[in-house]
C-alpha cells in the first residue's frame, strides 16, 4: 500500500517569478431581454471585498480610485469604500453598483468626470418626466447618497415586490420601447423597474458581461499578481486553496496562470480547498476518511484503517465542518482494492489502465498518465490481473488541461471531460497559457472527449502582455483636484531605508572595491582569511542570516530530518509581517522539508516549527544559541529570535563568518 507520505512532495516556491498578465477570453453570447441577470447574482453582496473593489477601480485607472468624497451621511471615505459600505448594508452585488456607475455616468472610465456625473451618479430619481430637476434625484444628490440609493432601492424591489404592483416581475409581460418582455427573474424585472428601456438595460447587459462573465475555462487555476493566493475554477467559481500543500497534491504548479486582482472578481468566491489530495482523515465524531479531490470516502471501521495499512501518524485530525464541503464518496471496505489507484500495463498486449475501487480503467494514451497521475508508478502484470475487476469507463484527461491531438493542428483546452478548441494563437498567448504545457494525445483520446464550443478572446481586448516591470506596471492614478485630498503614496526607494554607515566611518581590509553595499567580506572558506573587506566589525542586524545559526543549534540538538511537525498557529506561527508560509492548523509536514522550506525559501514559520520538534522552550533555545556564540568568542553577535525577525538580532561580517564556517563545516 502506498502510503499518504508518499504522494506530498517537497516544492521550492520561487518568489516573483515574470509571468504575463493576459488579455482575456470570453465565449461569444447572444443578449436575450427577457433575462438580464439571475437572483443570485444581484444579491451577492459578499462576492468582493473591498480590496477587490480598490484593485478593480485601480487596474482600470479609474478617477474613482482616488477619490474621497462624502457617503450617504456624510463622513468622507474613499469611493471603494462607499461602494464596498452600499454593498453590505443593502445585501446588493457591488459588481451591480460598478456597472451602474459605468452606464449612467461613465465613472468607471471617465478621466475627468464633471461635478455633475458625480452629483448623478448612478441616475438614481433621475426620471424621462422631470429628468435632473426630478425632487427625488435633488434628495439624494451626491456621489455617496447615490451608490448607496441605488443598491438600496433593488433591496427595497426584493422586500416590496409582493405589496406593490408597479414593480416589474415575472410571469408577467411588460411592453417596453416596443417590444414584449418577459422578464424571467425577479432581477431582471427590477433592472426594468429602473431603467425602463432596452437599449439602456442591453447597455448594462453588455459592461456586466464585458467585465464579469466567466472566462476562463473550468479547471484553470488561478492567481493575481499581487496576492500568493492561489484559486482552482471550479462549476464557474473560485476555490482558494488554503495551503500550499493541498494544491500541490493536486495540481502541477507550473500551471497557473496570473491575472490582475480584478480579473478574479468574475468569479463568485467557493469553497476553500484546506487539506492534502488523499489525506486520511478522522472527525470528532470519530469517523475516518480518504479525501479524493472533491470526495470524502469513509472507512467501513477504524479496523479497516489498519488493515489496508494506513500508518496513525498519518491520519489528520479534523472537524466535521471541515468536511462539509466533500461529497460523499463509496465506502472503503477491507475488500477494496487500491482506493488510491494503480496504474498497470499489461505484458502481453502493452494495453494502459487505471485500477481503482474493483474497476479497471483503458488508458488510451501514455500522456494521460503524466497529466492526471504523476505521483503513481507504472506497474507490468499479467492479463490475469484484470479478472478481479469489472470494466469501468475510459480515463479522461482533468479539467483544465491543454491539448494537441495528433494529425491536428488545433489547441484545446480541456473542460468538463470535453475540448474547447482556443481559437488563434493570439487567444492562446492572450490567456497567458504557456505552450510548454501543451500534452500531444493520439486520436483515440481525443475522441474520446467530445468538442464543445470553442474559446475567443473579446474584440475590446488588447492582446499584449503586460511587463513586469515594477516601475511600468502601476495603475495610471489621475490628477487630483484642489477639492480632493491626495491619497498617492509617496515611494521610498530601498535604499534609503537600509542601515548604513556615515562614509567618514567606512574602514577597509585588503584592496577596496567600488560598491554601493555598505558592508562585505571577502575569505578564504578552507583558512578563514579575509582577502577583502569593507565595515567588517560595523554591527548589523542579521535578519534572515540567523537562520543559519537556528539550523546548526537543531542539528546540534539532534533534529529528526525524518520526523515531522503538526502546525499549531498559536504557538508556532510568527508575526504577520513575517508569516508568508501557507499552511493551516492541524497540517503536518515533514522536518526535511520544513528545513529545505527554511534554507532555500527563507521562509520564518517553519524555523519556529523546526524548534518546536526539539524543545518546548523557545525562548530557552535562544539562549543556547547565545551561550554557543559566546564559546566561539564572538562578542559582537546577539540573536533575540530563532528565524531573524527582531532588528536587536545582531552580527558583524568578521563574526559571521565563523558563524557560517562553524556551521557548514561538518
Amino acid at each position: 500500500m502506498n502510503h499518504i507520505s508518499k504522494r506530498i512532495f517537497s516544492f521550492v516556491i520561487v518568489l516573483g517569478m515574470v509571468l504575463p498578465q493576459p488579455a482575456f477570453l470570453a465565449t461569444t453570447a447572444d443578449f436575450n431581454p427577457n433575462f438580464l441577470l439571475s437572483d443570485e447574482e444581484l444579491q451577492a453582496w459578499n462576492i468582493m471585498s473591498r480590496t477587490d473593489i480598490q484593485a478593480f477601480l485601480d487596474e482600470r485607472g479609474s478617477f474613482l480610485s482616488t477619490l474621497r468624497t462624502e457617503d450617504k451621511n456624510g463622513i468622507n471615505k474613499l469611493a471603494a469604500d462607499i461602494i464596498y459600505g452600499a454593498a453590505v448594508d443593502n445585501k446588493i452585488n457591488p459588481k451591480y453598483i460598478l456597472v451602474k456607475l459605468q452606464k449612467e455616468q461613465s465613472l468607471i472610465t471617465e478621466k475627468s468626470p464633471t461635478q455633475k456625473q458625480l452629483d448623478g451618479a448612478t441616475g438614481y430619481g433621475i426620471s424621462d418626466g422631470c429628468g435632473w430637476d426630478c425632487q427625488t434625484y435633488k434628495d439624494n444628490q451626491g456621489f455617496g447618497k447615490q451608490v448607496d440609493a441605488a443598491a438600496g432601492i433593488m433591496r427595497w424591489y426584493y422586500d416590496n415586490v409582493s405589496s406593490q404592483s408597479w414593480i416589474k416581475r415575472p410571469p408577467l409581460s411588460y411592453t417596453i420601447d416596443g417590444e414584449f418582455i418577459t422578464p424571467s427573474t425577479l432581477a431582471t424585472g427590477f433592472l426594468y423597474t429602473y431603467t425602463p428601456h432596452l437599449q439602456g438595460n442591453k447597455n448594462f447587459w453588455t459592461l456586466w458581461q464585458s467585465w464579469f462573465d466567466q472566462v476562463y475555462p473550468d479547471g484553470t487555476l488561478l492567481k493575481s499578481a499581487n496576492d500568493a493566493t492561489v484559486y482552482l475554477l471550479q462549476n464557474g467559481k473560485r476555490r482558494p486553496f488554503a495551503s500550499m500543500t493541498a494544491l500541490a497534491t493536486r495540481y502541477d504548479l507550473r500551471r497557473i496562470v496570473t491575472v490582475p486582482s480584478s480579473e478574479l472578481t468574475r468569479y463568485d468566491i467557493g469553497s476553500s480547498i484546506s487539506l492534502p489530495n488523499y489525506s486520511i482523515v478522522k472527525t470528532t465524531g470519530g469517523g475516518y476518511y480518504l479525501l479524493d479531490y472533491d470526495a470524502k470516502r469513509p472507512f467501513a471501521s477504524s479496523d479497516t484503517v489498519g488493515k489496508l495499512g494506513y500508518n496513525p501518524d498519518e491520519i489528520l485530525d479534523v472537524s466535521e465542518q471541515d468536511l462539509s464541503v466533500y461529497i460523499l464518496g463509496s465506502t472503503i471496505t477491507a475488500n477494496t482494492t487500491n482506493p488510491l489507484g494503480e496504474l498497470v500495463q499489461i505484458k502481453e498486449n502493452s494495453a494502459l489502465y487505471y485500477l481503482k475501487d474493483n474497476e479497471y480503467h483503458l488508458i488510451y494514451d501514455k500522456a494521460i498518465i503524466k497529466e492526471n497521475f504523476p505521483n503513481l508508478t507504472l506497474q507490468t502484470v499479467s492479463i490475469d490481473k484484470l479478472k478481479s475487476y469489472v470494466p469501468g469507463q475510459p480515463v479522461k484527461i482533468k479539467d483544465g488541461a491543454l491539448v494537441l491531438v495528433e494529425g491536428d493542428n488545433r489547441v484545446y483546452a480541456i473542460e468538463n471531460g470535453k475540448k474547447r478548441h482556443i481559437a488563434s494563437e493570439d487567444v492562446f498567448n492572450g490567456l497567458g497559457y504557456d505552450w510548454k504545457n501543451i500534452v500531444t494525445i493520439n486520436e483515440f483520446t481525443g475522441i474520446l472527449h467530445e468538442t464543445a464550443e470553442p474559446i475567443y478572446l473579446r474584440s475590446d481586448i488588447i492582446t499584449q502582455p503586460v511587463t513586469a516591470t515594477p516601475s511600468t506596471n502601476k495603475p495610471t492614478v489621475p490628477p487630483t483636484t484642489a477639492s480632493q485630498e491626495s491619497t498617492t503614496t509617496q515611494t521610498t526607494d530601498i535604499a534609503d531605508l537600509m542601515i548604513t554607515t556615515p562614509k567618514d566611518h567606512w574602514t577597509f581590509v585588503g584592496k577596496t572595491m567600488d560598491s554601493p553595499v555598505d558592508a562585505y567580506l571577502i575569505a578564504d572558506y578552507a583558512s578563514g582569511e579575509i582577502f577583502a573587506g569593507k565595515n567588517i566589525d560595523t554591527v548589523r542586524p542579521t535578519a534572515s542570516l540567523a537562520k543559519v545559526m537556528t539550523t546548526y543549534m537543531l542539528i546540534k540538538e539532534g533534529l529528526n530530518l525524518n520526523g515531522s511537525v503538526t502546525f499549531n498557529s498559536a504557538t508556532q506561527k510568527t508575526p504577520p509581517e513575517f508569516h508568508r508560509y501557507r499552511i493551516i492548523d492541524g497540517e503536518r509536514v515533514k522536518n526535511s522539508d520544513l528545513l529545505s522550506a527554511v534554507l532555500i525559501s527563507s521562509m520564518n514559520t517553519p524555523v519556529r516549527m523546526l524548534v518546536s520538534s526539539v524543545t518546548n522552550d523557545e525562548a530557552g533555545f535562544v539562549s543556547k544559541m547565545n551561550a554557543q556564540l559566546r564559546d566561539w568568542g564572538l562578542t559582537k553577535t546577539s540573536l533575540k529570535d530563532v528565524y531573524g525577525g527582531a532588528v536587536e538580532n545582531d552580527t558583524t561580517a568578521r563574526e559571521y563568518l565563523t558563524i557560517f564556517t562553524k556551521a557548514t563545516a561538518n
